[in-house]
C-alpha cells in the first residue's frame, strides 16, 4: 500500500506528526483500508447514504455564500468530495460533478460573484464552477504542478487567481483559463513547504508567501522571490491572513519541536519587512494554527487549531479563550463565520465532520445528515470513463508500462492494473516535472523519460478543458 501524506512542519515531534498526517492513497486497497479504519465499520458497496455517524468525514475547508449565508460548502479529503447545503447544514448533498478527485484541499468563492467556486485537489489540479457548484470544469492549462494546496483571489481583481503548490506559485490573469509559473527557476522552490499566500494591492503590490522556512516576498515588478524578513526565518508558517484594515498581515508560526518555543501569532505593518509577536499569552504559541479569521471591525477573531479546537479572541487577537465545548475532536481544520451573524460559526474537523455554533463557539452541535460514500463507490467514480476526453488513438510507448506499475492511472484507457491506480487523472498539464519525479522509481532511462513525457502531454492535450 502506497501512502502519500501532507508534509508536516518540522516543529512537531514524532508522535504529533503521526497524529496530524492527512494522507491519501494511490491504490484501491489502500483507500478502502483507510476508509474502513477511519469509519470503524465494514464498508459495503453501494451509493451515497445519509448516516448519523460523523466518523471518516475529514473536512479541509468550509465556506459560506456571501449573499445566501444559509448555503454552506464543505470540502472533504477522501470522504465524500464536495458537500453542499442550502439550509444552513441541516441537509447536505454531494456536489462533485466534473471533479475527478476525492483528495480535495482548498475551496474559494469569488466575493464578487459567489456562484463562482474554485476547488483545489491534491494532485488533481484546479476545478472551477460558474453555477454555484452544480458542475465543475478542470482548469489546469499551464500548471506544471497540480498538487494544489491553496487558492487565493486577488482582493481587487478576482479574475486574477493564484494557486500555491508544493513547489511554488502559479498565476492566472483570466479566471484560471491559463496559468504561468510565478517562481520556476528560483532557488526557493527547492525543499520548501508552501502553505499560504497573501496579496497586498497598491502602488507597490506585494505578495507574501508562507513556507516551512519563513515568509517570502515578491513585488509585482520584481523577477524573483526573496526572504521577506529575518524575523521569521527558519520558522514554519502555517497561516498568512490579511487584516480587514488592509494594512496589517498576520502570520501563525509553529513552535519548534525541541524547545517548544517560537510559535504564536505575529504581525507585520510594513508589507512583511518586520514582524513582531502579537498575542499576549502562550495558548497560540503551543498550537498548530490552521486558520485565523477576523471580523470586519477587527476585534472579534476565531482560530482553528489542531489540539485545542476553536479559539476565540474579542480583543483583535491579543488574548484567546478556548471555545470547543461539544466538538467531538480538538483537531479543527477549517472555520467559516457568517458575517451577517458572526455568532454563527461552522467548524470542519479531522475525522468528525462539520459542526455549527450559534453562540460564538460557546457550544457546538454536529451536522449529522451528511452523505457518505463507501470505498467501492469512490473507486468506481474515479475509474469511470471521462466524457470530456476525446478519443485520441494514441498508443502509449512500451516504457509507459513501467509508470503504470509504479502508480497506475485513473483514466481507464491507460489503467492496465485494475487494482492499482493512481488517484490523479491524466489531465491537461505539463507532465515533465511529474514524469521526472517518477522516473527513478519507475526505472525509466533518460530516453524513456522523454518518451513518456511526450506521450502524456500529447494525450492529455486532447482532453477538453
Amino acid at each position: 500500500m502506497k501512502v502519500h501524506c501532507e508534509r508536516t512542519p518540522r516543529g512537531l515531534r514524532r508522535g504529533e506528526r503521526a497524529k496530524r498526517r492527512s494522507c491519501f492513497f494511490t491504490s484501491a486497497i489502500g483507500l478502502a483500508a483507510w476508509l474502513t479504519a477511519c469509519s470503524g465499520v465494514t464498508l459495503q458497496p453501494g451509493a451515497s447514504r445519509e448516516a448519523p455517524t460523523r466518523r471518516a468525514i475529514v473536512v479541509t475547508q468550509v465556506a459560506l455564500h456571501a449573499e445566501r449565508p444559509d448555503t454552506v460548502l464543505a470540502l472533504t479529503n477522501f470522504s465524500v468530495g464536495l458537500l453542499k447545503s442550502e439550509d444552513a447544514g441541516r441537509h447536505w448533498e454531494t456536489a462533485n460533478r466534473g471533479i475527478r478527485s476525492y483528495s480535495l484541499y482548498r475551496l474559494v468563492l469569488d466575493p464578487r460573484n459567489p456562484d463562482v467556486v474554485y476547488v483545489g485537489a491534491g494532485g488533481g489540479g484546479l476545478y472551477k464552477s460558474v453555477d454555484g457548484a452544480r458542475s465543475f470544469v478542470e482548469k489546469n492549462d499551464g500548471l506544471a504542478n497540480t498538487n494544489v494546496g491553496s487558492i487565493v483571489l486577488h482582493p481587487e481583481h478576482p479574475d486574477q487567481v493564484y494557486v500555491v503548490t508544493s513547489t511554488g506559485v502559479f498565476i492566472s490573469r483570466d479566471g484560471a483559463n491559463t496559468w504561468t509559473a510565478w517562481n520556476q527557476g528560483d532557488d526557493f522552490t527547492q525543499s520548501q513547504q508552501f502553505q499560504d499566500l497573501v496579496i497586498l494591492p497598491g502602488d507597490r503590490e506585494t505578495a507574501l508567501l508562507a513556507s516551512g522556512r519563513g515568509v517570502w516576498r515578491r513585488r509585482a515588478t520584481e523577477p524573483a522571490w526573496a526572504p521577506a524578513s529575518s524575523d521569521l526565518t527558519g520558522r514554519a508558517i502555517t497561516v498568512l491572513t490579511r487584516h480587514p484594515d488592509g494594512r496589517r498581515v498576520f502570520a501563525a508560526a509553529l513552535r519548534d519541536g525541541k524547545t517548544l518555543q517560537g510559535g504564536g501569532l505575529f504581525v507585520s505593518e510594513d508589507a512583511g519587512a518586520t514582524w513582531t509577536r502579537w498575542d499576549q499569552d502562550e495558548r497560540l504559541s503551543l498550537e498548530w494554527v490552521r486558520q485565523v479569521w477576523f471580523d470586519p471591525g477587527g476585534r472579534l477573531a476565531y482560530a482553528a487549531t489542531s489540539t485545542s479546537g476553536v479559539l476565540r479572541s474579542t480583543d483583535g487577537g491579543r488574548t484567546w479563550e478556548r471555545r470547543s465545548h461539544g466538538l467531538a475532536t480538538p483537531d479543527v481544520r477549517a472555520l467559516a463565520v457568517d458575517v451577517h451573524r458572526p455568532q454563527r460559526v461552522y467548524a470542519g474537523t479531522y475525522g468528525s465532520g462539520v459542526f455549527v455554533s450559534q453562540d460564538g463557539g460557546a457550544g457546538w452541535r454536529p451536522l449529522d445528515r451528511v452523505p457518505t460514500l463507501d470505498a467501492d463507490t469512490i473507486i468506481a467514480a474515479l475509474k469511470a470513463p471521462d466524457p470530456t476526453r476525446r478519443a485520441v488513438g494514441l498508443i502509449p510507448p512500451p516504457a509507459f508500462s513501467k509508470c503504470n506499475g509504479c502508480h497506475g492511472w485513473t483514466d481507464p484507457e491507460l489503467n492496465q492494473a485494475p487494482r492499482s491506480f493512481w488517484l490523479v487523472p491524466a489531465n491537461r498539464r505539463d507532465w515533465g516535472p511529474t514524469v521526472h519525479r517518477m522516473a527513478p522509481i519507475a526505472g525509466l532511462s533518460p530516453s524513456e523519460e522523454d518518451e513518456v513525457e511526450e506521450f502524456l502531454n500529447a494525450y492529455s492535450s486532447q482532453r477538453q478543458p
